[in-house]
């Protein structure tokens, strides 16, 4: 993989694990009085720790998952297809949830959330997103792809890939680093509030539509011996 390409890939898995709710809950932050150094603080600490982790699981495991033969594996045979059909039923059974709790949720008015106190919570939420980005597939893929490539550029790949995962967060840490960050909060809550039920509506049916799809698949082995895709 050459440069051009390595640089496509960063862009693309980035985009793929885009995330805008830590810059909600660091807006949200910023509303209820929080200090404008913590919520620097807490965004740095989010993009910086997500790029040292990337980098750190490079390292340690990159060269690892290159040796594996993921396609051979998820193709070989019964215990492939008993896991695949596994994996349906959890994410359709998760889906479903989604759709009916959406249902439920219809009409019902939303509660007041009380407004922070304390910055050490923003905190501790800062370190639980930088924990749980491993199970971000996009995040996954950059590590194996990043192990490839030179320290130097494996460096900058990871922090480009946590500006642009986190770019709504990126542009408010730098707006409120300079003071500017009231109206672009303020705007991007909205904008956020405003989509939001219609990118858990499609989440849902994009979830629906890989259990549906998982679970053809690997019925199709358990009854003929031949996965839909080979």
């Amino acid at each position: 993989m050459n440069t051009w390409e390595y640089t496509l890939t960063v862009l693309s898995t980035a985009l793929a694990g885009f995330d805008p709710a830590p810059m909600v809950i660091m807006a949200a932050a910023l509303g209820a009085g929080i200090r404008r150094r913590h919520i620097v603080g807490a965004s740095t600490l989010l993009l910086g720790g997500t790029a040292a982790w990337g980098l750190a699981l490079t390292l340690l495991l990159g060269p690892r998952l290159q040796e594996v033969d993921w396609w051979h594996l998820v193709r070989q045979g019964s215990i492939a297809a008993w896991i695949e059909f596994a994996l349906a039923l959890g994410i359709g059974g998760y889906a479903a949830w989604r759709a009916v709790a959406r249902r439920r949720r219809r009409g019902v008015p939303e509660p007041e959330e009380k407004p922070a106190t304390s910055p050490w919570g923003l905190y501790v939420t800062t370190l639980v997103f930088v924990g749980i980005v491993i199970f971000d597939l996009p995040f996954d893929i950059h590590v194996a792809v990043a192990a490839a490539q030179p320290l130097p550029w494996g460096v900058a790949g990871w922090i480009v890939w946590a500006l642009v995962s986190q770019l709504p967060l990126t542009l408010l840490v730098v707006l409120t680093a300079f003071g500017r960050q009231e109206r672009f909060s303020k705007v991007m809550r909205r904008a956020w509030d405003t989509i939001s039920p219609w990118v858990n509506l499609a989440l849902t049916w994009l979830l629906a539509l890989v259990a549906l799809f998982l679970l053809v698949d690997s019925g199709a082995f358990l009854l003929t011996g031949q996965f839909l895709v080979h």
